[in-house]
């Protein structure tokens, strides 16, 4: 897009330039006072497949699930090859549950631990992935993966998290800063990167060492963003926490006034007073 010159005097707005151009007629975007996730009464940051960044989908390909576009949703090599580092390392290093695993896992299942759920889980992985296209199962899963707890409140999918680690949006983003997400997949309390830097930090590092040994980025690419700071924020800030209780009356309103199925699948765009 073209930028806007906006001139003001003591009535107000005087004129709007484009260039050397004036505009007569300008509409600007309503300012997000918050987002509704209806399936879990949440607020989220959906992003679509095609919003997601490319150093995104490379950083979780390489730490998360390497043949995601070839395996059937559950990968027989992957779990090999994590059982060998597994008794290598005499203690749990790798996983070896592949992408559709982990959604299915954090949006359908129970957390238990036990052969029966792991039976489940992949015998739902199978299913999802013979259904959905690869780009579906990614999209619902960068928008469905547990990144961090703000209060009583989860944070759910990346573009949630990079409002709530880097006040940004998630396309602007950079390396470094789309590795520490991904590292966070591991375990978003154990790497949180406000409470455990150092931990966070080695945990990024090592998706960047990932990300080079698949090809992914050049020596040159790892070697800086290894070199930056974390550079999260002193804490997270929502878009809901502006105007909570307002958020609050357009979610009940919603309720009364909508159907169930519409609101968790039309997707709708809600225009307020505020």
């Amino acid at each position: 897009g073209r930028s806007l010159v906006v001139d003001t005097g003591a009535a107000g707005i005087s004129r709007i330039r484009a260039g050397r151009r004036e505009v007569d007629l300008l509409r600007l975007e309503p300012a997000l006072v918050g987002s509704i996730y209806p399936a879990h009464n949440e607020d989220r940051v959906l992003v679509q497949r095609a919003d997601l960044p490319d150093d995104l989908l490379k950083a979780l390909l390489a730490v998360e699930d390497r043949r995601f576009f070839e395996h059937g949703g559950v990968d027989l090599r992957g779990i090999a090859r994590a059982a060998w580092a597994n008794l290598k390392a005499g203690r749990a290093v790798q996983g070896g549950s592949t992408l559709t695993q982990q959604l299915v896992k954090n949006f359908i299942l129970s957390p238990e631990r036990s052969l029966w759920r792991k039976f489940n889980e992949a015998l739902m992985a199978l299913i999802v992935d013979a259904r959905y296209s690869k780009d579906e199962i990614l999209e619902a899963y960068a928008n469905e993966i547990f990144l961090g707890q703000d209060g009583e409140r989860a944070i759910h999918g990346f573009g949630l998290g990079a409002h709530f680690y880097f006040q940004r949006p998630l396309a602007e983003l950079r390396l470094h800063e789309t590795a520490l997400l991904v590292a966070l997949v591991k375990g978003a309390s154990y790497y949180n990167p406000r409470r455990h830097p150092q931990r966070a930090l080695e945990r990024r590092n090592l998706v960047i060492d990932q990300m080079l040994a698949q090809g992914f980025v050049t020596p040159e690419q790892a070697d800086a963003a290894r070199a930056q700071e974390l550079g999260v924020t002193a804490r997270g800030v929502m878009h809901a926490h502006r105007v909570p209780a307002f958020v609050d009356l357009v979610r009940r309103q919603l309720r009364r006034d909508y159907r169930e199925e519409d609101l968790t699948s039309e997707g709708l765009r809600i225009f307020t007073t505020m």
